[in-house]
């Protein structure tokens, strides 16, 4: 744990997560009331009211379940054994198997479930605190169960309800985000941007699914190389790993490994100077160095980027023929401004990346 990497809007961290999960498009459409929110409990009861109201309104989705039960004329198939016995205490019914239309679907259970954890959560609003109650006890035919991590990984959600998708990664979010109070009546916040290695992995994310999303020069692919390496003995155990790119972007001219980093400082003291990471410039040089000749171009430009926290480097060396970028992006501007930074990042000019 460490601390957050800056002051970043509550509206702003949400849609980093929505871009994360590739559901920005949804995200921008959602329910979320015309107030703004001061938390992210806040804004994800928000989130889960408006979309839960929605599927309400449009009638919640509906899932075949098995069901047993003894009736008077046959349903599905007969259980013999099961009939036999009844029939042995005169009872003239037939034990039968079958399946039956149902709310009660694990998507729904984990809506429901979602609404009252957020409902217990300190500091909320009362009006807000409210309502979640009031929008769960409208699934009434939907079961209560306890929420734990393995749950959501559980969920299939076919074509015909992706409205679902988004308020499933809302959920999960705020599961992650509610931590039980001493004595288990309720709920506290965990700050998760003070999560250091979950931030890295919605970072990356999010830059990829940004540039995936929003321009067209470049495709935006996945990158694993293997090290241009000869071996010279078979002794020991063990190979050498291959290595995988955060975000990789190919057009006909220009070749970008962008490798994101989460670190509240872009720069690391050594000896009383203020030094980019050597370890982070070493990684990138490693991956343009064997990338190298990959898809008949010798020509494969890197950056480092980093959420502004302390520093704000935006530096650019030409390293073994490589054009290289250290570059930060301020997660606390507005988000038209995030988006701008993002796109010129990838813009040839003679003093940037891949000129």
């Amino acid at each position: 744990m460490s601390e957050p990497i800056a002051q970043i809007p509550i509206e702003n961290i949400y849609y980093l997560f929505c871009y994360a999960w590739d559901r920005f498009e949804e995200a921008q459409t959602a329910e979320v009331g015309h107030s703004a929110s001061p938390d992210l409990p806040s804004l994800l009861a928000k989130v889960l009211l408006g979309g839960t109201r929605t599927l309400l309104r449009r009638g919640i989705d509906r899932g075949y379940l098995p069901h047993d039960e003894d009736l008077a004329t046959v349903r599905g198939q007969i259980d013999l054994g099961q009939t036999i016995r009844l029939r042995s205490r005169q009872t003239r019914r037939l034990h039968c198997h079958f399946d039956e239309l149902s709310h009660d679907v694990l998507h729904n259970q984990i809506l429901k479930a979602s609404l009252l954890r957020l409902a217990r959560a300190s500091g909320l609003e009362p009006s807000i605190r409210h309502e979640l109650k009031q929008t769960a006890q409208q699934l009434s035919d939907v079961s209560h169960i306890r929420l734990d991590a393995a749950v959501f990984s559980r969920v299939y959600l076919h074509r015909n309800i992706s409205g679902y998708r988004l308020l499933m990664r809302v959920a999960e979010l705020a599961f992650y985000s509610l931590l039980p109070t001493e004595g288990g009546t309720g709920f506290k916040f965990y700050d998760v941007l003070r999560d250091e290695r979950k931030m890295a992995v919605i970072f990356e994310a999010f830059v990829r699914n940004f540039y995936r999303r929003e321009q067209r020069t470049f495709a935006v692919e996945p990158l694993t190389l293997n090290w241009d390496a000869e071996q010279l003995s078979n002794a020991g155990e063990g190979q050498l790993p291959t290595m995988r790119a955060d975000v990789f972007l190919r057009s006909a001219e220009r070749r970008i490994i962008v490798d994101t980093k989460y670190y509240v400082d872009a720069l690391q003291s050594y000896r009383g100077a203020q030094t980019f990471h050597s370890g982070h410039l070493y990684q990138l040089f490693a991956y343009l160095r064997n990338a190298q000749g990959i898809g008949g171009t010798d020509r494969y430009d890197g950056m480092l980027l980093y959420p502004e926290a302390r520093t704000r480097p935006d530096a650019n060396y030409r390293i073994h023929g490589h054009s290289i970028r250290i570059a930060t992006i301020n997660l606390a501007q507005p988000w038209a401004l995030i988006e701008r930074r993002l796109l010129e990042l990838i813009e040839p000019h003679a003093d940037v990346v891949g000129a």
